[in-house]
């Protein structure tokens, strides 16, 4: 086995982020080509009577959906948006899969988007922008607290900024506390 360095760990750690490069490219080309097969009805000569079959029952085993948002990646950040393949790539499938609906919804709001996509974690993104609705009508988004399970316990820990809170739910918190540690 390899003896660990800090030497040793960007090495495996460069690769990673090449084979992710690769990676990104591959989804993007997947989505190019299996666009031409739907497209040009290619999958007929090969033995199948529509795309979806082509896609599920060949060599590719692939869910639906999977072709479908290979080709929609492809056709809405590639050739809409006009977006560079670097670009793409840099994105990567998951946080393009969460962008599109949200990109289709808001177009004036794409390198907000593109920054916050980056930045936040998928539940946090998801929570900002897939429940608009509940931060309707509040000026700044507040990312929905963390939770765990306590090691020692099992019970729930949960994490949240104390500024983030209702103070009235601070102070039934505080009461509830109080009436469960004197127990």
């Amino acid at each position: 086995m390899n003896k660990l360095t800090k030497g040793n760990a960007r090495q495996v750690h460069g690769e990673i982020l090449m084979l992710k490069k690769q990676m990104g490219l591959a989804f993007l080309n997947m989505g190019k080509l299996l666009k031409i097969i739907r497209d040009n009805k290619f999958y007929k000569p090969l033995g199948y009577d529509n795309f979806t079959s082509y896609v599920i029952n060949s060599e590719l085993g692939f869910k639906r959906s999977t072709a479908y948002y290979y080709i929609e990646i492809f056709e809405f950040f590639a050739q809409k948006l006009k977006w560079k393949q670097e670009k793409i790539v840099e994105m990567g499938y998951d946080k393009l899969v969460r962008l599109m609906p949200v990109i289709k919804k808001n177009p004036e709001k794409v390198e907000e988007l593109v920054t916050d996509a980056k930045v936040l974690r998928p539940y946090d993104f998801n929570k900002k922008y897939r429940d608009e609705k509940k931060q309707e009508g509040h000026e700044e988004f507040l990312a929905p607290p963390e939770y765990f399970r306590c090691e020692c316990h099992g019970k729930w820990k949960i994490i949240v900024p104390i500024d983030d809170c209702c103070p009235d739910f601070i102070r039934e918190f505080y009461v509830q506390a109080k009436r469960s540690i004197s127990n």
